[in-house]
């Protein structure tokens, strides 16, 4: 089976400059995993997942839990006000695998198993026509 057969052509994307307030609504009220990051010209410039949005959160964690040993002071307040503030560009994966609309099901397994990703762009031309998910390579092959 080829991408372009199984490949979500509705793709919603997002900006650099977006917040990660924005994106955060975008991927509970859509419920996907990932975000393409595109440029005006619908050229993609990186991804953001959930993965990359927790590495936030994740920092913030830490700082929480060093100031509760009395060692540190403030700098889980500090990621809060970060959180508040940052923008796709912050925090986005910009080195992307991606697949195209000829690539099949085992170069979707490839990348999703090899490279342990789990949201792949599919591009044409360079430009971004498509998205395959986890969901979408399951229902591939069951």
């Amino acid at each position: 089976m080829k991408v372009s057969e199984l490949m979500s052509k509705r793709v919603i994307t997002v900006t650099q400059d977006m917040s990660l307030r924005q994106v955060g609504d975008i991927l509970r009220d859509d419920r996907v995993s990932g975000l393409p990051v595109v440029s005006g010209d619908n050229t993609l410039v990186g991804i953001i997942t959930l993965t990359d949005m927790l590495r936030l959160l994740d920092r913030i964690y830490k700082w929480k839990e060093i100031e509760g040993t009395g060692s540190s002071d403030g700098l889980s307040t500090m990621f809060e006000e970060e959180k508040k503030k940052a923008k796709v560009a912050d925090f986005m994966t910009r080195d992307v695998f991606t697949l195209n609309e000829d690539d099949n099901v085992e170069d979707i397994m490839h990348l999703m198993f090899a490279k342990q990703v789990h949201t792949l762009p599919v591009l044409k031309d360079g430009k971004l026509v498509g998205i395959v998910g986890k969901r979408d390579l399951i229902h591939a092959c069951f």
